[in-house]
């Protein structure tokens, strides 16, 4: 059996009943379809409904066996973070879910939330610290990943997990996060520009940031930030999405 690979960040789930409780988190919808990223030693897969499933692998010394164990899966050798995920879904419902590497668990996160169809719903599991920045509220813990999660769709967290839950066992703790993608605009990604302007220096004034990007004046900023009612003088990380929705509006 192939051991983890670091250059893939690789921690295999090896704890049956957490791999049952992510399941069962999904809720997965007799007609959808489901993509696992990262199905690895196939831990989660064998509890996955098999017809219509998508197994979405970029270490290509995994893809025979997943060949092997899963015939009726459609085995993707590629790069969760480039791959069209349209082309393996069609246009119907899908799902993803996943023990996703940690180094690129926000880019596969955003590439599916961003594709032209996008899932219903997402169940992974990410670095706990990720999934805190994911739920964040305004203030301190706030950044653009926040932001971009919230204007997709509703994260919580559906556990922690510990690391004796992997093979080998990472450095950190985890959690298994759920999305329900509901988008709160009809382009996240014209917000999510924005917003990453705005988090340019969590230091300095969001008046400024926005203004070095050369989205909008400072003048034009604080009198946006007048008529929402928030300080001239406010901060990236103390906008929240609706705030940041809003600022949108008056500004782009």
């Amino acid at each position: 059996m192939q051991g983890a690979k670091k250059s893939f960040g690789q921690h295999f789930l090896k704890d049956e009943s957490l791999v049952a409780k992510i399941v069962a988190a999904a809720e997965i919808g007799n007609s959808d379809t489901v993509v696992e990223v990262g199905p690895g030693r196939g831990a989660l897969t064998v509890q996955l409904p098999q017809d219509g499933l998508v197994l979405v692998e970029a270490d290509k010394d995994l893809i025979d066996d997943l060949h092997e164990r899963f015939p009726k899966a459609n085995v993707v050798l590629a790069d969760a973070t480039q791959v069209d995920f349209k082309e393996h879904v069609g246009d119907g419902p899908w799902t993803l879910i996943g023990n996703l590497p940690y180094n690129a668990a926000n880019a596969i996160i955003m590439n599916a939330l961003n594709t032209t169809v996008r899932p219903t719903r997402v169940v992974v599991m990410v670095q706990k610290e990720v999934g805190d920045r994911m739920m964040a509220k305004p203030g301190t813990d706030m950044s653009v990943l926040s932001v971009a999660i919230q204007l997709y769709g509703t994260p919580t967290r559906v556990m922690n997990v510990k690391p004796g839950s992997f093979q080998p066992p990472p450095n950190v703790m985890s959690s298994v996060i759920r999305i329900d993608v509901d988008p709160r605009v009809e382009d996240p990604e014209r917000v999510i520009a924005l917003a990453s302007a705005g988090f340019g220096s969590r230091r300095k004034q969001l008046h400024k940031n926005i203004n070095a990007a050369k989205i909008a004046s400072s003048k034009d900023v604080k009198e946006a930030l007048s008529k929402l009612n928030l300080r001239e003088d406010i901060r990236a990380q103390d906008m929240s999405v609706d705030d940041w929705v809003e600022l949108s509006n008056f500004v782009l």
